[in-house]
């Protein structure tokens, strides 16, 4: 490789791993977590301590944070390397796939606490509303996530394995936007009145509740 191109490929490198730091940012995590998701992508691992600290021209400290940020929401791991003391570092098998089950239990969870909230406390009926409204989104939200799972499980995207390179098709960008705004068109009729439905039905369990009592 001449050097003209060797400092090419740096540039580049350098430039993703600077622009995934600011996609981070914007949806709420910290440059430094984006830097590290970008070095693990391009490098694998395992990288040790040092060297992160070391790449971020960050303090340890705020590497430590971050590291320990990614591992808990799997993104990276924590390894031992053999006759080493420090730590090491290396990008989760398909951290991709276990974020999205991650965000599914999220939204699992937001819907549990509507549920408890809504059987044992009594409320006006526009916070009923308001609170319906959300629970429908994030029910309609992990429903959708799970869908996607299901999909990338049968390619072979399993949540902690690493996945089949073979038989990975990706339909051109024009065609998927194409089949996205289809499938939205298709599904938009029907979505106001299943959301009315359910908001009914829970509502309904509610004022029994109330009268009952």
């Amino acid at each position: 490789m001449s050097s003209e191109k060797k400092a090419t490929g740096q540039q580049a490198r350098e430039l993703f791993i600077e622009r995934n730091a600011i996609q981070a940012e914007a949806s709420g995590l910290s440059r430094i977590a984006g830097r590290l998701i970008a070095v693990m992508l391009l490098d694998g691992g395992p990288i040790s301590f040092a060297d992160l600290a070391e790449r971020m021209q960050a303090s340890r400290a705020s590497v430590s944070t971050n590291t320990r940020l990614l591992e808990r929401v799997g993104v990276i791991e924590r390894v031992a390397v053999r006759g080493e003391r420090q730590d090491f570092f290396q990008l989760q098998a398909n951290p991709f796939a276990m974020a999205i089950q991650q965000s599914i239990q999220e939204c699992q969870r937001f819907s549990g606490y509507v549920d408890d909230l809504l059987s044992s406390c009594e409320l006006d009926e526009d916070a009923i509303d308001r609170l319906l409204e959300a629970q429908y989104f994030h029910r309609v939200t992990a429903q959708a996530m799970q869908e996607m799972l299901d999909k990338l499980d049968h390619e072979g995207w399993k949540a902690g394995a690493a996945p089949q390179r073979a038989g990975k098709a990706v339909p051109p960008a024009s065609k998927t936007a194409a089949g996205a705004a289809g499938s939205r068109r298709s599904a938009t009729p029907g979505r106001a009145p299943a959301k009315k439905q359910a908001a009914k039905g829970t509502q309904d369990k509610v004022k029994a509740g109330k009268a009952s009592r």
